[in-house]
């Protein structure tokens, strides 16, 4: 890539975990739009980190993210260790591109996904799962799934029950020789406005929401804040864990419950989510593929720190689940 980062006036620093990321563009639109980093808007990177501190830029960051964006470069993308390049159009990507979350800050798309990567060389993983915790067992269930598998509806449940939201989205953590370390995640979610008028009313009002008018409330998501139901702590040592596996349909008032009772498949369930953003393929504004940003040494690295998180051997894994179950019956069977 023929482009002089170091020349561009236009710079950000950013800490996240305390890992400190670096960006640079020849156009400023593009790093400093508060979309990407301020509550609000579906497309926010505080979708998938409960903080992001703003950070002195220079050149003893931990990664660098440079955006070269010019009509007339060829689309390109380069990834390593420690450093991101995209060159081309970047603006009509942009300008053109329908659903922000997809952009290349935006809370799905590529800078995301690479900054997991920097995460992972520094020792912080990253489940797609929420996480909510039970202070009175100092236990924290862990609920495994992609998109659409019923994550929110584990949250809501939580919040009629009187629980604390530790993430919404990702579940992040760290293992140790003697401990393993969860990080407090996002503590905004997008929601469907239907999620609160039909089937957990409750929920709606232990957050206090004002919930936003619509002709379709399955059709419309908002953001919701969950900062006033979540942990004292930003961080929990060795709690009792329970992993859930959910399949949420409607239809079903009563649930279908199957124990994970193989270490080997635990590892597996967990290897797959730990791996499902950072290797599959995605399309940036609905235009540029992506290709996976994995590697073999970020997934052995992977694979085992997850066999030694289910090892255990400092810490309980209370439980590990497969659910069936509808809205109202999710948490029957999790002790």
């Amino acid at each position: 890539m023929n482009v002089r980062p170091a020349s561009w006036p236009e710079t950000r620093g950013l800490r996240i975990l305390g890992i400190t990321y670096g960006l640079r563009s020849n156009n400023g639109a593009l790093i400093h739009n508060p979309e990407y980093w301020e509550p609000g808007e579906i497309q926010s990177q505080i979708t998938n980190w409960c903080e992001i501190e703003n950070f002195a830029y220079g050149p003893g960051l931990d990664s660098h993210a440079h955006f070269v964006d010019d009509p007339a470069l060829p689309y390109d993308i380069q990834a390593s260790a420690r450093e991101l390049l995209v060159q081309g159009d970047l603006s009509r990507l942009e300008r053109e591109g329908r659903d922000k979350r997809w952009f290349l800050l935006g809370n799905l798309g590529l800078w995301f996904r690479w900054a997991l990567t920097v995460q992972e060389r520094h020792g912080i993983y990253s489940l797609h799962a929420a996480s909510i915790y039970k202070p009175d067992d100092d236990e924290l269930l862990v609920i495994v799934g992609k998109a659409g598998a019923g994550k929110t509806v584990y949250l809501l449940e939580s919040l009629v029950r009187g629980y604390q939201i530790f993430s919404t989205e990702i579940t992040f953590f760290r293992v140790e020789p003697e401990r393993v370390v969860f990080y407090r995640g996002a503590l905004m979610d997008n929601i469907r406005v239907g999620s609160f008028v039909y089937d957990f009313p409750e929920a709606a009002g232990r957050l206090e929401l004002a919930l936003p008018e619509t002709e379709d409330p399955w059709e419309t998501k908002f953001s919701v804040s969950m900062h006033s139901v979540t942990t004292e702590q930003a961080e929990l040592v060795n709690p009792k864990i329970s992993f859930v596996f959910p399949r949420i349909e409607t239809g079903y008032d009563y649930s279908i419950v199957h124990k994970v009772t193989s270490q080997r498949t635990l590892v597996r369930l967990l290897f797959d989510s730990l791996s499902e953003k950072l290797g599959s393929t995605a399309l940036i504004s609905e235009q540029l593929p992506v290709t996976g940003l994995d590697s073999p040494e970020l997934a052995l690295a992977r694979w085992e720190t997850v066999r030694r998180l289910v090892a255990a051997p400092h810490w309980e894994i209370k439980q590990a689940k497969n659910i069936l179950a509808g809205p109202k019956s999710c948490m029957e069977g999790i002790d």
